[in-house]
């Protein structure tokens, strides 16, 4: 269940990657864009990848270092869980910036928006081809059901969940 969810939670990011691909097109066709729904974006991965998806990660990545071997390509990613917070702390800043009318260069916001979705898929990448897999050949059905007693988090996502909260009504309805 916790790999499934994972999983899960992949594919709806990539599908907030790729609206975010579609607002860089736009952006760079120099159409007008609605960057609150890229703010909206940023705020689902601060709010939701950050706090529930990643600790999921990190519970399975954390056990799998500690009972298997050959596994330094999972420890790194501890790593990259924390550069990706501070990519997207970063971007929330520059696309809060956009929306107060600061002044940023249209192709400045368009790097950063590019470097920021390249960033991402690169990582759900390595860790769907690279990562996953294996643990998911090494690990047994025990190994699991321990993982699963230990992950006691609700699950409720906020915007591809049930009930989508307030704040993400706008996105939801866009996608």
């Amino acid at each position: 269940m916790l790999l499934a969810s994972i999983h899960k939670d992949h594919n709806n990011i990539n599908r907030l990657l790729q609206l975010l691909t579609e607002k860089l097109s736009a952006i760079r066709a120099e159409k007008d864009v609605n960057y609150s729904l890229i703010r909206d974006v940023v705020v689902y991965l601060q709010e939701h990848a950050e706090k529930y998806h990643h600790p999921k990660e990190d519970l399975i990545y954390h056990y799998y270092i500690e009972h298997y071997v050959d596994a330094e390509r999972v420890a790194a990613l501890d790593d990259d869980h924390q550069a990706l917070a501070e990519l997207t702390a970063d971007f929330a800043l520059t696309i809060e910036m956009v929306l107060m009318d600061a002044v940023i260069p249209l192709d400045v916001f368009a790097d950063k928006l590019n470097g920021f979705v390249m960033t991402q898929r690169a990582h759900l990448e390595l860790e769907e081809t690279s990562v996953l897999p294996v643990i998911e050949r090494a690990m047994t059905t025990g190994d699991w059901d321990i993982l699963q007693a230990r992950w006691d988090e609700d699950d409720h996502d906020p915007l591809f969940g049930e009930n989508v909260s307030a704040k993400f009504k706008e996105l939801a309805a866009f996608i």
